[in-house]
Order: C-alpha cells, then structure tokens, then sequence
C-alpha cells in the first residue's frame, strides 16, 4: 500500500507552514479570541493582511491594519505596511497613530511609509544593523513569531502614549 501523501502541506513552502503552524497555536488564538487582533482577508501569501486592536481614542479607529510581507518567515521578520482596511491600501499620513513611540513608528516620512520603523521590521532591521544590539527586547529573531509581532503592536497601540489619529 503507498503512503498517502499531504498534496497541500506539499505544495505550500517552509515560511508558509511555519505561519500556518503558528496561526493555530494557542498564543496566536488567544490573541484572536480577546479581539487584539485578527487576520483580515484571506492568505495570499507570502502577503497577510492583519487588524490590529487600538485603545478607544476620540475621532480615531478601533483597530489598524498592516500589510505584512513575510517571505522567509520565521528566519525573516516581517515587513509590514500600514494599511486602510477599508480601502485596501496605504495608510495615508493623515490616518496614522500618533504619539511619541507609535508615531516614531508608524512614520509615513521613512521609506516612503512602507515599513514600520522598528527593529521588527525586516526593512528597518535591515537598514539599522545596530539596532539588534540596541534594542534586544523588540529585534526580531528568529524564535519569534507571529503571536509576539502582534502583541508588540498591540501594545504600542493600547500604551497611554498612542493618541489617536
């Protein structure tokens, strides 16, 4: 008798089944499950849409979308874009959080607004190779996952620092 074989984990690559693995781990559920963030639209990978829960600000969203690249992952960081979930597409400048770290972070005027600018960042890490060393807590590595990226956001965004919009 032959060996069944698995045609979709086959033809997925290892960053996607790693994401896919981490997604239905319980720190990734329990994130969903307490409404801190969620995936929004279906996987086109290696591009996954996320929300991301934000403390109620006036005249500001509940939540904020990024459009992550994770080629490469876990031994990549992502790469994510701020992203209008209603309109499908950048964040415009106008529309980002504000405060001190959150808008240092979410700034429209590195990269063109491509990237957050933070050590997790893949585009950011890349470009600041110090920061690794500087800022141990929040680098990326390749131990991290999907579960920890989010809850980083989703504390930079429920921090009494974060203004708003």
């Amino acid at each position: 008798m032959a060996a069944e074989v698995n045609v979709e984990a086959e033809a997925i690559g290892p960053d996607e089944r790693a994401f896919r693995e981490h997604i239905a781990g319980a720190r990734f559920l329990a994130g969903v499950t307490h409404g801190e963030w969620r995936i929004d639209a279906e996987l086109a990978w290696p591009v996954v849409i996320f929300a991301v829960a934000a403390a109620p600000r006036k005249n500001a969203p509940c939540e904020y979308g990024l459009r992550s690249d994770l080629a490469g992952y876990p031994f990549q960081a992502p790469t994510s874009t701020p992203w209008d979930l209603e309109r499908a597409e950048p964040l415009a400048p106008e529309r980002r959080p504000k405060g001190h770290r959150v808008g240092h972070v979410f700034r429209s005027d590195w990269n063109g607004g491509t990237a957050l600018y933070a050590p997790y960042d893949r585009v950011a890490l890349d470009g600041h190779a110090n920061w690794k060393l500087e800022h141990p807590r929040y680098a990326w590595e390749t131990t991290r996952d999907v579960a920890w990226f989010l809850s980083v956001i989703h504390d930079l965004l429920n921090d009494d620092d974060y203004e708003g919009v």
